[in-house]
């Protein structure tokens, strides 16, 4: 009988990311290999125990914060593969969430909405947060002009961790409310995690700049707790921690028998974003436009036709078609499509309804037709795509 392989576990679950990352790592587990696991409760910035570093087993499955956790990781000798991306040495694999596609998916979410200005608050010198930012700023800049980027006035004193400097932030809400106040309005602000919009989403209440039709916010993480306590609730880009969690599994099983680590960064993208409250805005100036949006955005899924928003505009179709194409790039018909298949995505992912059934709540007029559909928006069937999600999930 083979012996088990021991397994070092230094990944904190007192946060959403952390506690994903770990569902993943139980789910390659169970469809794999009986790993003998050693999981210590820790917070992100927690050093490692002296008792630990004596810890003899196989390898190392990590959420590396600060180089000393680095130092005494790489002092064990075990293959090591890390799920933090914040510290590197050589040998040891990296995996993160891909910077460009959050900001990718943050610029889109926020245009769709209707916003020209856009603008990026993070914590400087915080390495996700800068990576976020700088890719953030290029895809402003290629379809709406640079964005606003929040700068630090004075350095903060202590620890440069995730969590010092969010305290840092907690504390210090109003040093943003200048730089809130300063944005021209509308604007679409990028948080560069939950945490940092959530304190966007203060100052803005500080200062009375209203949210979402003056200022909108998304966050990353998708941290349920921080998002639903926000008010108003935080729209979140939701990272694939569970997908993140599992691959680095996968990854330590291979390294472990030998194999070297990926010579680059592993990077992940997000599931895509989570809407809420502090996003529901329509950042354009044409009154008959927005009440349109929104009437397709809150009926898509109700059977509505282009005339059915013609009468809601008060306006006629070829006048509702030339201002869409003006303001979003597309047709009504197409915005409709859109709302309902991003619902069918949702639906796919979060229940086991079978398709005849998410076609009646999505307003298809067949599973068949759906299919179609789908597969020409997506290039793949909704079986396949459910199939995927949940493997990766």
């Amino acid at each position: 009988m083979a012996k088990r392989r021991r397994v070092l576990l230094v990944i904190e679950s007192s946060r959403a990311y952390g506690r994903g990352c770990l569902s993943g790592i139980a789910a390659y587990v169970r469809a794999h290999e009986p790993w003998e696991i050693l999981h210590l409760e820790r917070s992100l910035r927690d050093e490692l125990p002296s008792e630990v570093r004596r810890w003899r087993g196989d390898g190392i499955l990590a959420r590396i914060e600060t180089p000393k956790t680095a130092r005494a990781i790489r002092t064990m000798r075990f293959p090591t593969v890390d799920l933090r991306g914040a510290q590197d040495f050589p040998g040891m694999a990296v995996l993160d969430t891909d910077p460009a596609a959050c900001a990718s998916l943050a610029a889109d979410h926020l245009l769709e909405r209707g916003f020209s200005n856009l603008a990026f608050c993070g914590f400087p010198g915080l390495d996700f947060s800068d990576k976020r930012c700088q890719q953030f700023e290029a895809c402003a800049r290629a379809v709406a002009g640079p964005p606003a980027i929040f700068e630090r006035r004075r350095k903060p004193s202590g620890r440069a961790d995730t969590a010092s400097r969010e305290a840092y932030g907690e504390t210090h809400v109003a040093e943003l409310t200048p730089w809130l106040q300063s944005l021209p309005k509308p604007v679409g602000v990028f948080a560069c995690n939950d945490v940092r919009g959530r304190q966007v989403l203060q100052a803005a209440n500080l200062v009375g700049v209203h949210v979402p039709d003056e200022v909108s916010v998304v966050g990353v993480d998708n941290d349920m707790v921080i998002c639903d306590l926000s008010h108003p609730s935080l729209s979140s880009i939701e990272p694939d921690t569970r997908r993140i969690g599992y691959t680095g599994a996968e990854i330590l099983s291979r390294m472990i028998a030998g194999e070297p680590a990926p010579p680059k960064p592993v990077l992940v993208p997000p599931v895509g974003v989570v809407p809420r409250r502090s996003t529901e805005a329509v950042a354009i100036d044409d009154r008959q436009i927005v009440r349109a949006i929104r009437f397709i955005r809150e009926h898509a899924c109700e059977s509505i036709g282009v005339e059915d928003v013609v009468r809601e505009a008060g306006v006629s179709r070829a006048t509702l078609e030339r201002r869409f194409a003006q303001y979003l790039g597309r047709t009504p018909r197409s915005e409709i499509e859109r709302v309902r298949l991003e619902r069918v995505r949702r639906l796919l992912v979060e229940t086991d309804y079978k398709l005849e059934r998410i076609a009646e709540l999505t307003a298809f007029r067949s599973a068949s037709y759906l299919t179609t559909m789908f597969r020409a928006r997506t290039g793949s069937t909704p079986g396949a795509y459910r199939q995927e999600s949940r493997k990766l999930r």
